[in-house]
Formats: structure tokens, sequence, C-alpha cells
């Protein structure tokens, strides 16, 4: 039997889980919402409990898993198997590789969502074959992941890619981590629903969520209100377009990569109709200027298995 891994993206919302080959071929997944306020230990039985469901689908069981990696929002500690701070989970110090080790029994590997996704995005999606990239991920928040040489790039202390806490606007509105005008409070998911919910004039996004019985802006929410032409979602979107083109212009000026890849959510259902307005005003502002657009703005081509996957070659990587 070839090498088979099992990868989760955990999200703040939700997480998937996927079993593939080395190849990143999916043989089976299963998904699920995280509940917001659940003790680590539920969610973490939950990610266990499809794990299991995904290997069934595959015909396979977790003793064929030859390592699960995972994807997780926010620092991480490598080496010990810890999420040190998730603030869109509420966790802080949980040990979630050495619990799920000891439930499954296959090595467990930890990164940070955003870097785990864009090394998918490596692996086998748009940045195949490239030694210098950067993944922007918009959901509930945003992150960054940094390829460098090939190779995923942690930093000094494994927390390079925290993209999403980069200062854009001084004086904006209070972020998760607690400080103002991250582009995290500007241009996310959650930013675009808190800044819909205040506009004056009602969104059609409105509307929907409440026909379709939802209580959170989901990306697809966001995609019917651009379709009806809602005015509030198109100038709250045209806003956080262009924090983002910012943000990607301050990367390239940053660290030159051949290749931005911008996923997530909304950019999965939007692809070119959300990343081009991001494209315009990031070559906008680079320094050095890119008439023949050898900078690459692209959105992820791996869809809902960018992270799950990336989580895979990271089990691969690693073991």
């Amino acid at each position: 039997m070839s090498k088979i891994y099992a990868g989760v993206d955990l999200g703040g919302t939700s997480f998937i889980a996927v079993v593939a080959n080395r190849k990143g071929r999916v043989l089976g997944s299963a998904g699920n919402t995280t509940t917001p306020g659940a003790e680590p230990q539920a969610t973490i039985q939950q990610i266990g409990d499809c794990i299991v469901e995904a290997a069934k689908e595959a015909s396979l069981l977790p003793s064929h898993i030859r390592a699960i990696g995972i994807g997780a929002p926010g620092a991480v500690d490598l080496k010990r198997g810890i999420v040190v701070r998730a603030p869109n989970l509420g966790w802080s110090d949980v040990p979630l590789a050495s619990t799920l080790r000891k439930r499954l029994g296959p090595d467990v590997v930890l990164g940070n969502d955003v870097q785990v996704a864009i090394l998918g995005e490596h692996a086998y999606g748009a940045a195949r074959g490239t030694k210098r990239a950067v993944g922007i991920w918009v959901g509930t928040g945003i992150g960054g992941g940094l390829i460098a040489r090939g190779r995923i790039d942690r930093g000094f202390r494994g927390a390079a890619g925290e993209i999403g806490h980069m200062l854009i606007k001084e004086d904006g509105p209070v972020c998760s981590c607690g400080r103002r005008g991250c582009v995290e409070a500007l241009a996310s998911r959650t930013a675009i629903e808190r800044d819909v919910r205040a506009s004056e004039t009602e969104s059609a996004a409105l509307r929907i969520m409440k026909e379709r019985n939802k209580d959170r802006m989901t990306s697809s929410v966001i995609e019917r209100a651009l379709k009806e032409n809602d005015p509030v979602m198109t100038e709250v979107m045209a806003r956080a377009q262009h924090y983002l083109g910012l943000l990607a212009g301050n990367v390239v000026n940053l660290f030159d990569p051949e290749m931005i890849v911008i996923g997530g959510g909304i950019a999965q259902r939007l692809k070119e109709a959300f990343v081009a307005p991001i494209a315009e005003v990031a070559r906008s502002r680079f320094l050095r200027p890119d008439p023949e657009k050898r900078v690459q703005i692209v959105h992820a081509r791996l869809g809902d298995h960018s992270g799950a996957l990336g989580a895979c070659a990271l089990a691969r990587q690693m073991t």
C-alpha cells in the first residue's frame, strides 16, 4: 500500500479532514462545524471522529495512516505540538498533537493553518513549482504563510506569516488580538459582516441570512448579495479589497515573491472577481514596477482542500 496521510484544516467556524496518498489524491473526507466556546477536548474529539470517518470512506483503518498533519488557526509550537494561542477558537496552550496521538496512534504534526494551506497550494495547486510564494487567507480572520526556497519559512520563533495583524489603519477598529487597525479587523469575513450590519441602509445580505436561517455571514451569502448588486455589500467588499491590496503590495515590497496566492472561502467563491481588484491596488503600491506581471497574484486552486491537503504535505515532510 502507498503511504497514506491524514490532514485536518481546523478553522474558526468549521474544519475538514481528508485522507490522501503522497501525490495529494483525496481518498476520503469528512467535516464538521466548530462550536463557539466549546472545550478544546470536545473539539479534539470531533477532529478524531472525522479522521476516522474519512479513513472509513477511503476503506482504510486509522492504523493505515502513516502520519496526521493539522493546520490550526493562530500560533503553534511545532516542537511540542501545542496550539499556543488561537483567538478565534478561544484556545491557549492546548496539547492538540499529543491528545490526538493518544487516541488514534499515528504521529501528529501541527502547523499554522495558513502556513499549511500555502504548503498545500505549493505541493499540489496554484504555487506548484515556485521557490518563493506567499499565501493570504481571508476567512474568520486573515493569516499568511511564506514559501522560501521551496519550503515553509516559519521565521525565527515560528511566527512568520501573521500578516493579518499588520497595521493598515492606525485608528481603525479593534482586532481580535486586542490592537487597532490590523488588516484582519478591516478586511476579514468577520469585518465584512460587522460593516454590513453597521450600515444605515439594510443590506440584501441580512435578508438572505434570514431566508437561509444563518446567524453568520457566510461566503455564499456574500456571493449572493453581490450577484443581486446590493449596494451595501458592494461598497463594503470594495473597501475590504482595497485594504487587502495594500497588504499584498506591502508583502511584495518586503518579500518579493514569485506569487501571492489568495485563499479562503470568499476567494474560493468569487475567484478572479475577488482577486483582480486586490491585485490592481497591490500593483499600484509596488516600489519596483512589474509591467510584465511577473509577480503573479492568483486565487487558490484546491478549493476546500487547500488546508487539509497542505496538512497532509506537512505530515509527509515532517515524518
